[in-house]
């Protein structure tokens, strides 16, 4: 699908299948996807191209549903939850992070709705629902906040999105799973992001 997406964009793509990312490392260009596993597949764009548009336009094509994420510099991280092409929710960790207005009130977030949609039990996501103030990111005095005390990261640590789709049944691949590559090169990303942002 991602290919043939690419494809209408007018820029075709060559798919390597079985990529070891044990043995080799992928391109800052490619994006490299996952096989379904517990009926979701894992698709990893390059930094630079939103998430949110790109789950819109993947969803409309499969009609399916989506947990779109993005990191920025370790520490911001966004969710947004799309079904059918349609954006049900979003979240963000720090809303003040780039000053006031960047993040209004609708990037909340709402346990109760990504817990119905996907399946799980409330009580495993909703706290990872909460918004940090960026003093409270910077204290020095207390300890970062955490969703469960069991978790790895930190709510002000961008890769506990790790944390919030492992309890919500999606798999984040790791250095011992079989990956598809999608090398896009640098036009080919500047294409995905020039759309992604139209």
């Amino acid at each position: 699908m991602f290919q043939s997406f690419m494809r209408s964009l007018g820029h075709p793509v060559e798919v390597h299948y079985e990529f070891d990312p044990s043995t080799s490392q992928p391109g800052s260009d490619d994006v490299l996807v996952a096989p379904s596993r517990g009926g979701w597949v894992y698709l990893r764009p390059h930094y630079v191209v939103p998430p949110d548009a790109l789950a819109v336009e993947m969803t409309q094509r499969l009609g399916t549903l989506a947990s779109a994420i993005m990191i920025y510099e370790d520490v911001l991280w966004t969710h947004h939850l799309v079904d059918r092409g349609t954006e049900l929710d979003r979240h963000v960790n720090l809303p003040g992070y780039f000053g006031p207005g960047e993040y209004d009130d609708s990037w909340i977030g709402d346990p109760d709705v990504v817990a119905r949609s996907v399946g799980v039990n409330r009580a495993e996501i909703a706290p990872y629902f909460q918004q940090v103030s960026v003093r409270r990111a910077r204290s020095r005095l207390l300890p970062p906040p955490k969703a469960h005390q069991d978790d790895t990261h930190a709510l002000v640590d961008g890769w506990v999105v790790t944390e919030l789709w492992r309890r919500m049944g999606i798999h984040w691949p790791g250095a011992t799973d079989t990956l598809v590559r999608v090398p896009l090169g640098s036009e080919g990303t500047e294409v995905l992001s020039a759309w992604a942002r139209s």
